[in-house]
């Protein structure tokens, strides 16, 4: 027990630390200001608690979110707009935990779970929670449910508002009766304010922490700061962009991007969605012109911008049909081919292959059996040897022909990792060990409307 204990909070340690460290606040600090931000990144925006019936009051800024987590009994929900920090508190709060757990073998482990891979109102939580641990961290299925009714565990769950609105209610009743049946003692959820609002339950917790959308001088403050003082002489005056820096990640991608926009025609868009649309455009254009110490492609050899958005669009829309949140190339499937001829190359492919490695083994071995047997022993041998021959290359010969139909079909290039770990360098994906995911949410959804 104790050695999956030490196996789960490796893990997850690793997984924090690389989610951290490819943050836009990260970039922010590391490519602007030239430094090793600390283990412990600032928050910029305010962030308010309500206790029960009591009235909301403001956290004051040298208050963490570890400490609110330990005044509350470890039980919260953290409510803000997308974008807004919700994910950056929930890793510091996961990085605080998982000291707690090094030094302390009875604390229950700190798990960091995904909502939106849950999709099916007949499925407990429970049993889904299960099933995400065995599949992040390969851990077995008796060991977290005894780690559950132990209360072992420590659920600090992300993207309630990315459930299907149909599915919500059904959602927020499921962790609610997780948190009747296993009584876990601590519980941290993430959604947004509005998915949340219209809730007509309530999550059984001790407080609600609400992150808020920046002030114009918390702005003014980051901007000079991160020695962006042109960016924030020309958006001052401008309330519509001034109204979008007020969320973390847009600032973030405006300071980064900054060099990427042309200031007259991005003023000039009068819709909210064409703005961020503009600012999203900018930040890929930004993120694949400049330089950095990775080198996973020789000088000049880089994919093309074209190309690498058209690359990452399809991935977008491969994991949004198939409902998956992080992907790992091991996973691709044919169901990832389009019924427009590619499905059908692919069967015809693998079943002429299969058959040619069959009669190959087969006569391989039916010959050498001959030499050493009679013939008809001989026969007999290399018929059972080359299908046996055939069944083995089978699944080596499927995943081949399928890279081999989307590399024709331009929708991968041929070398799949050595692209996704470039595109992770250049902030577009994260990456955590074998398994990749967008930056964020709103990325992922520009990637998928293109």
């Amino acid at each position: 027990m104790q050695r999956n204990r030490n196996k789960l909070l490796d893990k997850v340690k690793k997984e924090v630390m690389e989610l951290r460290s490819q943050s836009l606040h990260n970039a922010v600090i590391i490519n602007l200001l030239r430094e090793q931000p600390s283990q412990q990144l600032k928050r910029s925006w305010d962030i308010e608690i309500k206790v029960g019936k009591r009235p909301i009051f403001q956290l004051p800024a040298k208050v963490n979110i570890m400490q609110v987590f330990d005044r509350m009994k470890g039980k919260l929900l953290l409510l803000g707009n997308s974008g807004c920090g919700k994910t950056t508190t929930l890793l510091e709060l996961a990085r605080k935990l998982i000291i707690r757990a090094e030094k302390n073998p009875n604390t229950p482990i700190p798990v960091l779970l995904d909502l939106a891979t849950w999709q099916n109102h007949h499925q407990k939580i429970s049993n889904w929670l299960v099933n995400q641990i065995n599949i992040k961290y390969n851990i077995p299925h008796q060991v977290t449910i005894n780690w559950l009714e132990n209360r072992l565990l420590l659920p600090l769950i992300d993207s309630f508002d990315q459930v299907p609105t149909e599915l919500s209610e059904y959602c927020l009743e499921g962790i609610n009766k997780l948190s009747v049946d296993f009584q876990p003692k601590h519980l941290v959820i993430c959604s947004s304010f509005t998915a949340y609002k219209n809730c007509y339950n309530k999550f059984r917790v001790n407080a609600a922490v609400l992150l808020k959308p920046l002030k114009t001088n918390q702005i003014q403050d980051y901007l000079l700061v991160a020695r962006s003082r042109e960016l924030w002489s020309y958006i001052q005056d401008e309330p519509e962009l001034l109204n979008l820096a007020k969320t973390p990640l847009m600032l973030s991608m405006m300071t980064l991007a900054y060099e990427e926009i042309l200031m007259a025609a991005w003023m000039r868009i009068t819709s909210k969605q064409e703005k961020e649309k503009y600012l999203l455009n900018a930040y890929i254009r930004s993120q694949l012109g400049v330089e950095n110490n990775y080198r996973f492609y020789s000088k000049r050899k880089e994919p093309l911008p074209e190309q690498t958005r058209r690359w990452l669009s399809w991935l977008a829309k491969r994991m949004a049909a198939e409902n998956l949140q992080e992907f790992r190339i091991e996973k691709l499937q044919p169901s990832w081919l389009n019924y427009h001829g590619e499905l059908q190359a692919y069967q015809l492919t693998t079943n002429l292959i299969s058959l040619i490695s069959v009669l190959f083994w087969g006569f391989a071995f039916g010959f050498i059996l001959t030499l050493i047997w009679q013939w008809q022993l001989g026969l007999i041998g290399g018929a059972i040897s080359g299908l046996i021959g055939g069944i083995l290359s089978l699944p080596g010969i499927k995943k081949l022909v399928l890279r081999i139909i989307l590399f024709s079909h331009g929708h991968i290039p041929w070398n799949y990792r050595r692209f996704l770990n470039y595109s992770a360098s250049k902030l577009l994906l994260q990456k955590v060990g074998n398994r990749y995911q967008f930056i964020h949410y709103l990325l992922y959804k520009h990637f998928l409307e293109m």
